[in-house]
């Protein structure tokens, strides 16, 4: 009877740098937009039931999908490289911003 050595998995030659600061904070700012969605969602809803006009429709349907267009953008700050992902997480930060400034400061 003869031993057979088994091979021995290849050891990865350089660990993959996934994130950095700025996809990090970009995608901290997608969360971010999808809990106030969730907030603005919820005090609409209270507020049907209380029978008060609340944020209004708009202002609701303009977070979910300001909400859903930042999580979408960050998925591709997380999966691509250079400046294409810069380009991502600049997009995050405007959609983001544009939701605050026409919701919440304007």
């Amino acid at each position: 009877m003869t031993t057979v050595e088994l091979p021995m998995s290849p050891q990865p030659t350089q660990a993959r740098h996934r994130g950095g600061l700025w996809r990090e904070l970009s995608g901290a700012l997608a969360i971010g937009m999808s809990v106030l969605a969730v907030v603005v969602l919820v005090f609409q809803v209270l507020a049907w039931g209380r029978g008060v006009p609340g944020p209004g429709m708009w202002t609701v349907v303009g977070h979910v999908v300001a909400a859903a267009l930042a999580v979408f953008v960050q998925r591709f700050a997380d999966r691509l490289p250079g400046w294409p992902a810069a380009l991502a997480v600049l997009g995050v930060v405007a959609v983001s911003g544009a939701a605050l400034w026409l919701f919440w400061w304007s």
